[in-house]
């Protein structure tokens, strides 16, 4: 029996080589690789992900060098962020090695999970990998309809293994576990390599899929930026960890012309947003590579264990079978590891931002507090000892939790701690929430041919009468009521509550990400 292997991602339609013909032959690419000249990463500000899981707090102690990853996929490159960092690769098909210029990626996968591993930082191009300075060893195992086969993948990793990699990235997966794959998987534990599984993106009543349903796998599933799970996820007790995988920028083939509503670094350059847990996974393989980089001798097991220990728990309390032990924390991971001792900790804050959803601080690693207080400010800012400028203590917010209300609309919260240092009470401040509103989208990721109802997608805690327009996007309103998603792509909304008492006239505007149907 052949067990066959699908990618765990949603391409852009629009995502296409020059032409119709084969950009690995002559056509000329229609994307230019030069930009403007700026000193940091161009499209560094469109990689939510980053700063959501803290991979950048880290880099001025890790930033992978000395470990190579290997990425069992489609291929990776070229790509002028990847170049400096890809190693001469592998194709394996139908049991068939062949050398290195064939690893060139015909699909476009492998080069979007290499680049959110180990893109160069600090090139003026671009973006940035979790660990910009590891390298990665493509080795292709699908062919240029993304199409792969366990028997390949099993000799890939055994590949990988032999090569001295450390960490194995793979963001596929297929229903049935061979068993040449579970023997290629204790060969890589055996030899100390940690093997990174994407969760699938089968929705939630699908079935496990392999590698990632083998405990010699960390498997890994996806959040949005609200920290949702998106409609792809899949449930169960395998799902280790969580990670971002929504609207994730990233690298693509420099031949590939990249569709307006997807761009993420600078309008005409080859990089462009994908979804899924392949996205994800590879954000935990790039984690993987900046703790062996930092602490070579640990085990594949300890670097495994100490990600799921330190994970920021989210959902269901405890780990659950949405989101595993929770959403990776390098920052935290750090720390545990020894790093940041002297370092000042600082309250931190869960919070949507959202006028009636509980905001929560937290005090782990703080010294024994004496008074908490909760703050309205007016602008945004990082954690500080210093009395945040525009801010004002909120009556009768001493507590751990708080619901913005009414009066916080349109402000940023922060939470603050009074502790003890030598004898001398000293005041700690969060970061800022996001600000708050009294109007969001319930969803921020629907299918192709969904129909949402407005009243279903409109949250407010307000009684006004609620509507929205489009703004841009493939998706339309018909009869003001019912919002149909025709096409990928991103659809932009001006979501509007009619003024009521107590709340005045509430609007926002909202990005909903239209992905393939599953």
């Amino acid at each position: 029996m052949i067990a066959y292997l699908i990618l765990f991602s949603f391409f852009p339609s629009a995502v296409n080589a020059q032409d119709t013909q084969d950009t690995r032959g002559t056509t000329k690419p229609m994307v230019s690789a030069q930009v403007e000249a700026l000193g940091v990463d161009v499209g560094y500000g469109a990689q939510w992900g980053l700063q959501f899981i803290h991979a950048n707090e880290v880099w001025a102690i890790s930033n992978g060098t000395g470990v190579v990853v290997a990425v069992i996929d489609s291929g990776s490159g070229p790509n002028p962020d990847l170049n400096s960092n890809i190693l001469p690769g592998r194709s394996i098909i139908r049991g068939r090695y062949i050398e290195s210029s064939s690893d060139v990626d015909p699909f476009g996968h492998g080069t979007h999970v290499a680049g959110i591993i180990a893109a160069q930082n600090n090139n003026d191009i671009g973006i940035a990998g979790v660990a910009p300075n590891a390298k990665i060893l493509p080795i292709r195992i699908l062919d240029s309809a993304g199409d792969g086969t366990e028997s390949d993948l099993a000799i890939a990793i055994r590949y990988a293994v032999d090569q001295g990699v450390r960490v194995i990235n793979l963001s596929l997966g297929g229903k049935i576990e061979t068993t040449s794959l579970i023997t290629a998987l204790q060969y890589a534990a055996d030899r100390n390599v940690l093997v990174v599984a994407a969760a699938g993106n089968g929705g939630p009543n699908s079935a496990v899929t392999y590698p990632a349903g083998d405990d010699l796998t960390l498997a890994v599933t996806a959040i949005d930026q609200l920290l949702n799970a998106p409609s792809f996820t899949q449930r169960g007790s395998y799902i280790d960890i969580t990670a971002p995988g929504v609207s994730i920028c990233s690298t693509s083939r420099d031949d590939t012309v990249v569709d307006l509503s997807r761009r993420c670094a600078g309008a005409s350059e080859p990089y462009i947003t994908m979804s899924g847990t392949s996205m994800a996974a590879a954000f935990v393989s790039g984690v993987a590579a900046l703790i062996i980089s930092a602490q070579p001798a640990l085990t594949a097991i300890q670097v495994r264990e100490v990600i799921l220990a330190t994970a920021t728990d989210i959902g269901e309390l405890g780990r659950d079978a949405t989101f595993g032990a929770g959403l990776v924390n390098v920052y935290a991971i750090f720390q545990a590891l020894g790093y940041f001792a002297a370092a000042v900790v600082f309250p931190t804050v869960s919070s949507l931002g959202q006028v009636g959803v509980e905001s929560i601080g937290s005090l782990a690693q703080l010294p024994t507090t004496e008074r908490l207080q909760w703050f309205r400010c007016n602008k945004p800012g990082e954690a500080t000892l210093v009395i945040p400028e525009g801010c004002a203590s909120i009556a009768q917010s001493q507590k751990i939790n708080y619901t913005p209300n009414l009066n916080d609309i349109g402000f940023f919260l922060r939470f603050s701690s009074l502790v003890p240092v030598d004898g001398v009470p000293e005041i700690r401040f969060s970061a800022t929430t996001p600000r708050v509103t009294g109007i969001w989208s319930r969803l921020t990721a629907i299918e192709i041919g969904s129909k949402i109802s407005l009243t279903k997608l409109i949250q407010t805690p307000s009684g006004g009468t609620s509507s929205a327009r489009k703004i841009s996007g493939p998706c339309r309103i018909i009869k003001e009521e019912i919002l149909v998603a025709e096409a990928t792509g991103t659809c932009v909304l001006r979501l509007v509550v009619a003024a009521k008492k107590p709340f005045g006239r509430l609007s926002t505007l909202t990005n909903i990400l239209i992905l393939p149907k599953i």
